[in-house]
């Protein structure tokens, strides 16, 4: 793939809150610009105008219907062939108890939003039916493991337009921040936007009254701002939240941190555990079939719905498996991208 002209259509909170897609989308870029191609990126509405002159469009989120249906919908009514990066994992499949809430998000998002078009774009569409059409329509999907891979077929993605490519870290980031010697690290850290998928309130919960302190590293959108809040009420003064950071900080803290903990109850590899454990940081993270499929062995797991406490507090002083940065720093870095995208397939695909 050289030589196109290559639109990114992102959700358009992406730079108030930035996440592991705004990661995944500058390694996107970067790789595409250095293969020859340009790469224009596009928050919000899509209109046909927008469209003018590129060749192929590349959409994230498959469980964002309100931010990504309307873009996919209008480069597929101009002809335009759709990359979809779906960036999700859940348990549950996508039927009409999971729906509903999602349904409910929608009309929530139009109340909330009157001025937003893309939100009443979604008004009278169904978020199932929307997000049916992306899996099945879209002329490529690229997914980040095996795992997601098998549960998009069992919803019915077309197996020969499912591309794996593992997130990545970029390393030269990485080696901006020198890891700080075990025996001098000391700060729990947990990364990601507030919200009951992530279940920072399960880990304060499970620790409560106990001398262990979690920095939580992260913001939270509008809809989930009373969590935030019940999360800072019920720590008590006993946790740290940073608020967001810059990539900068957030490494920095990284590089001197111990463990680097998640108990998300649906959650992707996470392009912050990858750094994380770059960096030197032993890893406790859920039990979840992608998150396995990376780390193996080398990782420490927890159960989110029974978060032990005495298993965070082993996490802590047990040294990071000695393999784990070696693995990170050898299959998930981005000089290992070129191969992983397997361009020339997706170029078939997307014709």
């Amino acid at each position: 793939m050289r030589n196109k002209r290559v639109l990114f259509c992102l959700r358009r909170d992406y730079l108030r809150h930035p996440g592991g897609d705004t990661m995944q989308m500058e390694s996107y870029a970067r790789i595409l610009r250095q293969s020859g191609n340009h790469v224009r990126l596009h928050s919000g509405s899509v209109a046909p105008s927008d469209l003018e002159g590129n060749d192929i469009v590349f959409v994230w989120h498959l469980e964002r219907p309100h931010d990504s249906f309307q873009p996919w919908h209008t480069a597929i009514r101009n002809g335009l062939p759709v990359v979809l990066l779906p960036t999700c994992f859940h348990a549950n499949t996508a039927g009409f108890w999971r729906a509903l809430p999602e349904q409910f998000k929608i009309w929530y998002r139009c109340l909330r939003e009157p001025s937003d078009s893309a939100s009443h774009y979604m008004q009278f569409r169904s978020w199932r039916h929307c997000r049916e059409r992306m899996l099945t329509q879209s002329s490529c999907l690229i997914v980040n493991s095996e795992a997601e891979k098998t549960l998009l077929l069992r919803e019915g993605a077309n197996t020969s337009r499912v591309v794996v490519i593992p997130n990545v870290v970029d390393q030269e980031t990485l080696t901006v921040q020198e890891p700080a010697p075990w025996n001098k690290r000391q700060r729990i850290i947990c990364i990601g936007h507030f919200c009951p998928r992530k279940n920072q309130l399960g880990l304060i919960r499970a620790l409560r009254g106990l001398d262990l302190q979690i920095t939580f590293v992260g913001t939270a959108r509008p809809m989930h701002q009373r969590y935030l809040e019940r999360c800072r009420r019920e720590s008590a003064g006993q946790h740290l939240f940073t608020g967001a950071l810059s990539h900068y900080d957030t490494l920095k803290l990284l590089a001197q941190s111990r463990l680097a903990i998640s108990a998300s109850f649906e959650e992707t590899p996470g392009i912050a555990n990858l750094e994380a454990a770059a960096l030197g940081c032993n890893l406790l993270l859920s039990e979840i079939a992608p998150i396995r499929e990376y780390f193996g062995a080398r990782s420490m797991y927890l159960d989110p719905s029974r978060i032990d406490a005495a298993r965070i507090r082993e996490a802590v002083h047990l040294p990071p498996s000695p393999e784990l940065r070696t693995h990170i720093l050898s299959h998930y870095t981005e000089k290992n991208l070129h191969r992983f995208f397997q361009i020339l397939e997706i170029e078939e695909m997307a014709h």
